[in-house]
């Protein structure tokens, strides 16, 4: 058969999938090129042979495919008979999925001529589109970080495009778009076969210590011949080309995981770069940020995608941690450096009219700030003009895109303010006069772009409330610098439209307006109170309350009573119009507002001068008056809800097939949050017993024919996989909003035991496949005692036999984890830190009778701490969360009840705690502090137990026959010394450097949680006064 008529009807086919005229045509393609080119790798897993041919393939010119090397070597032919950009990317996708399927059963020649020739091609046809070139090198990423650690010759994938670099320029430009997609691909590997999570972590590790930083100095040297016009260019195009390529391996290389965690780990915006400390030459070198910020000067616009990709870069590379710099001079030189490249932007401008860009620079402030303490840029010369000028630019370019980056930046530099007793008064009363501007900027933007953002139906944030708090929080703080200042803005612009608000009801009742006008009038009004409630709310919320005075306590009454003025006007509106007036956000807001109150004043003593001013005018003159207006609210607030008829027919049929959201894979958090809510609506009335069990009847039919299922193959089937995912996500997120006892053992008896079996044969199935995180999840929240809702009654023998059923699941998944080799315990800890610090489970019985239960979960716990190198433990945010948490409910009780404990074991507990409390993140911090306060606290309370034995026994004076008796009795029952005790006295570093570390934590450190690390710190001082 001639190869010619072979590669046409194959290029048709291409045309056919990539360009189709119908749906049913790109179908067909489809099925007709994955049968002639199959990657083996069907449930059926023995071939094409079993698998019928699709229509309209008989007497079609194919390939005699047996095996899945013979599916890569037609794919090899046929990529080299055709020029086809189409048939090129069919090829090198359709090679990518087989490698990812079958690489391990290739023998070893086909891996190196597989990837020998895909390098060779590349070579061979420097002018293949972008695309193409894009798959090609993915392809080869594939292949590079399968193979890593086996196959030697992979290794050095510098030298391997330096042919491409030292050829023509059309090969050195894609030489660094092949760079710029292994880097990214070698780097995101895991997320795309998490059965290799381990061995793909591996290559990614061994490539960044080996590979990494070669790449990046060459693009950065290519950057620099760049700009100094060095590089000569063979046609027109290739400057910019090359550009963009060199840009974009830089790029890459700065987004590089050098921590080792993946992206659900790291994605928070406010982490630290953690650039190796090999790289410490590039960026101690003076010319290497001035050069960014030249290439970003001299990109200029039709290069905009450029100018964003330096910017982008800037802003990693100014979140790069401090301790990467050899000494205070090479760091101050570096922060300088981007304190002018920050200062030459803001003057000339450039840049800032490409939205993309001015967001990638608001990024760059807040990310550099985050990593650079105020004093650290407060003591270089010229920073009150630089802080001015950050200033204008903040007033002067406020966009709802970049709030968050803005507050943030400003929220970090008052944050730190009163830390530094060295920054002088100038630059003190510069930064107070800046907040009240931001406060009064931010209030005024949001509350006039409400009547645009309602017209043109724009995104608004008070629709998506986790983030609009977050970003209120920063605000509050930022309006406390000068409180009476930023609330007296805040008045200025409340006040007139809550005439307005007056006037247009009065309007309504003299007949002045019509019905609709009136309603979309008040959907202004009472969108702009939103705003102005959610503000006063943060205002509130952020009072310090044991740096508050009367004065500001007042200022909070007047602010408070303005809400519930309001509150009582829309009430009263309610009560005349119905439900059809009802603005969700406004009675959102009244909400948090109320949320924040009680967090700021309940169980306050300090605050008795908010109730003035609501005395006066409300009668609420304590806590007590205001918590029943409180509770009034919010419980009126879901009683409305419940009413509505819709709302009735979602809570009869809640899994109704009419909601779209369930079949689809990507909206998994949106189950959780649909049966969140519908929990809360639920559980909205007293006597609700009759109308649980109606709500949980479909949750049983679909239970139902999984608890015939009594093997593990059965569970392991797709659809049963499936099915349980999907039962036990709604479930978490049922249970997840229960507050109420009654209520949630209402849930617990429905539960358990009766399905409790489901949970333990699906783990025995799925562990430690990601699809068992789902019932680890569901299962942590299960035990949560929260607001104390897992007290049993005293004769229930329920909180035994769930840690028994805990115990069995912890075993059950570590075992699985151990036997896979892999790190993944961050979804196990939970479950066990909310047995131990719920305080409802008697561990005591456990050990008093043998329990094996608790031998074996703590067994468990310690072998799988134990495979965990200290080194990597920070490296895993959420691992390090769930590990110090645990931590500090364990040591509260157990650890000292254990009644042994490895050397080695506890030599890794104590490193723990001293790696968490160096920790740049709050949570990590105190919670270390913590347990280092309970470990050292029995330490403390046993040293001063043995202290009084001695002396006791020191004044009994000479001995008489009775005394001696009584010696030879008390003798025999002194207690054995605590293995603790031994450990330190085995071990007497331990202690002494401890102290050190939270000494210069609390002396030299920037961090606000001096708190946390003096409860340590006082025990620690303590037990070691020869210090």
């Amino acid at each position: 058969m001639a190869q010619e008529e072979r590669t046409a009807y194959f290029a048709a086919l291409c045309e056919q999938l990539y360009n189709p005229k119908s749906s049913a045509e790109r179908e067909q393609a489809q099925k007709m090129l994955e049968y002639s080119f199959p990657t083996f790798a069907g449930e059926a897993g023995s071939g094409i042979a079993q698998q019928p041919a699709p229509p309209g393939m008989e007497n079609s010119p194919t390939f005699a495919i047996v095996s899945p090397t013979d599916t890569a070597s037609a794919l090899r032919v046929l990529l080299e008979s055709s020029p086809n950009p189409l048939v090129q990317t069919f090829c090198l996708s359709r090679l990518k999925q087989l490698i990812l399927a079958q690489f391990s059963i290739f023998a070893r020649d086909t891996k190196l001529q597989l990837r020998t020739f895909l390098l060779e091609y590349c070579f061979m046809h420097p002018d293949l589109q972008p695309f193409v070139i894009a798959q090609l090198a993915g392809v080869v990423a594939s292949l590079t970080r399968l193979g890593w650690a086996d196959m030697e010759e992979y290794r050095n994938v510098q030298k391997d495009i330096n042919q491409f670099l030292q050829a023509s320029m059309d090969h050195r430009i894609v030489g660094l778009q092949m760079l710029a997609v292994l880097v990214q691909d070698i780097n995101s590997g895991t997320s795309t076969a998490p059965l290799r999570s381990a061995q793909l972590r591996k290559a990614a590790a061994a490539f960044r210590d080996t590979q990494l930083f070669d790449i990046f100095q060459t693009a950065f040297d290519t950057l620099a011949a760049l700009l100094q016009r060095n590089i000569p260019f063979e046609k027109p195009g290739q400057e910019d080309r090359l550009k963009d390529a060199v840009i974009s391996v830089l790029l890459k290389c700065l987004s590089y995981d050098f921590a080792g965690t993946n992206l659900d780990d790291a994605g928070e915006d406010i982490g630290v770069v953690q650039i190796p400390a090999s790289w410490r030459s590039v960026f101690e070198d003076e010319t290497f940020v001035p050069t960014l910020f030249t290439a970003y000067r001299e990109l200029q616009p039709p290069l905009s995608s450029k100018v964003r990709g330096v910017m982008e870069c800037l802003v990693l590379v100014a979140s790069v941690r401090k301790a990467l710099f050899s000494g205070d001079t090479e760091r101050s030189k570096f922060v300088m450096n981007i304190m002018q490249g920050v200062r030459d932007i803001i003057f000339t401008w450039q840049g800032m009219n490409d939205t993309s860009n001015y967001n990638e620079f608001c990024r760059l402030l807040f990310r550099f700030r985050a990593t650079a303490p105020l004093n650290e840029m407060a003591e270089k010369p010229g920073y009150v003009e630089w802080i001015g000028l950050i200033a204008d630019f903040t007033l002067k370019a406020w966009a709802p895109e970049t709030t968050h980056y803005l507050l943030g930046f400003w929220f970090r530099i008052i944050q730190s303010m009163t830390s530094y007793s060295q920054i002088n008064e100038v630059t003190v009363q510069k930064l107070k006069d800046i907040t009240v501007e931001l406060t009064r900027t931010y209030i005024t933007t949001n509350v006039e772009s409400v009547p645009t953002r309602l017209e043109e139906m724009l995104d608004d944030p008070l629709e998506t409330e986790e983030s609009l708090v977050d970003t209120l929080g920063m605000l509050g703080h930022i309006a406390r610098c000068k409180y009476e200042e930023s609330s007296a803005a805040l008045v200025a612009i409340f006040d007139p439209i809550a005439v307005q608000y007056q006037e247009l009801i009065a309007q309504a009742r003299s007949g002045m307006t019509s019905g609709e006008s009136f309603k979309e009038a008040l959907e202004v009004i009472e969108t702009k109170f939103a705003w102005l409630v959610y503000i006063i709310a943060a205002f509130i919320g952020s009072r310090p309350a044991f740096l508050s005075s009367e004065e500001l306590d007042a200022i909070d009454g007047e602010l408070t009573t303005k809400v519930l003025q309001l509150m009582d006007v829309n009430q009263a509106l309610q009560n005349q119009h119905g439900s059809a007036f009802l603005n969700q956000k406004l009675d959102m807001a009244f909400i948090y507002f109320f949320m924040q109150f009680r967090k700021a004043y309940i169980g306050e003593t300090n605050g008795k001068s908010v109730y003035t001013k609501l005395a006066d005018l409300f009668g609420i003159s304590d806590q007590i008056l205001m918590l029943d207006v409180i509770m009034r609210k919010m419980y009126s607030a879901v009683k409305n809800l419940r009413k509505i008829e819709t709302t009735r027919l979602i809570m009869q049929n809640h899994m109704s097939s009419e909601f779209a959201f369930f079949e689809s894979s990507k909206h998994q958090q949106n189950r959780m949050l649909y049966y969140q809510v519908l929990c809360k609506v639920l559980f909205s009335e007293d006597n609700n017993e009759r109308e649980f069990h109606a709500f949980m009847k479909p949750f049983e039919l679909r239970l139902q024919p999984i608890e015939t299922l009594d093997s593990v193959e059965a569970f392991r089937q797709d659809a049963v996989r499936r099915a349980v995912q999907d039962i036990f996500r709604d479930l978490r997120g049922f249970i997840q909003p229960i507050q109420n006892r009654r209520h949630y053992l209402m849930f617990f008896d429905w539960f358990y035991p009766d399905y409790m079996p489901i949970v333990l044969r699906a783990l025995e199935a799925w562990s430690p496949d990601p699809a068992a995180n789902t019932l680890l999840k569901f299962f942590s929240d299960f035990v949560f005692n929260r607001s104390q809702r897992l007290n049993f009654p005293i004769s229930s023998p329920n909180s035994i036999l769930v840690f028994r059923d805990t115990s069995q699941v912890i075993a059950t998944y570590g075992r699985h984890i151990n036997e896979r080799q892999v790190t993944n315990a961050s979804d196990k800890y939970p479950i066990l830190s909310r047995c131990l610090g719920g305080r409802y489970i008697n561990f005591g019985v456990f050990w008093l009778y043998q329990d094996k239960a608790i031998d074996e979960a703590f067994h468990m716990m310690f072998q799988l701490m134990l495979s965990i190198p200290l080194d990597d433990l920070m490296g895993f945010p959420k691992l390090a969360r769930a590990f110090v948490t645990l931590l500090d409910d364990f040591t509260q009780e157990q650890l000292t009840a254990l009644p042994t404990l490895e050397p080695s074991t506890f030599l890794y507990l104590m490193q723990a705690c001293e790696l968490a409390v160096e920790s740049t993140e709050s949570f990590i911090l105190s919670h270390a502090c913590a347990a280092i306060n309970n470990i050292c606290t029995f330490v403390a309370q046993e040293t001063e137990k043995n202290e009084i034995r001695k002396s006791i026994n020191a004044d009994e004076g000479s001995p008489t026959p009775s005394s001696e008796r009584r010696r030879s009795s008390s003798s025999k029952q002194a207690p054995a010394t605590h293995w603790l005790m031994s450990y330190l006295t085995q071990f007497p570093n331990i202690l002494p450097s401890l102290l050190v570390t939270i000494l210069n934590l609390v002396l030299f450190d920037d961090t606000q949680d001096q708190w946390a690390l003096s409860r340590p710190l006082y025990v620690l001082m303590l037990l070691q006064k020869e210090v």
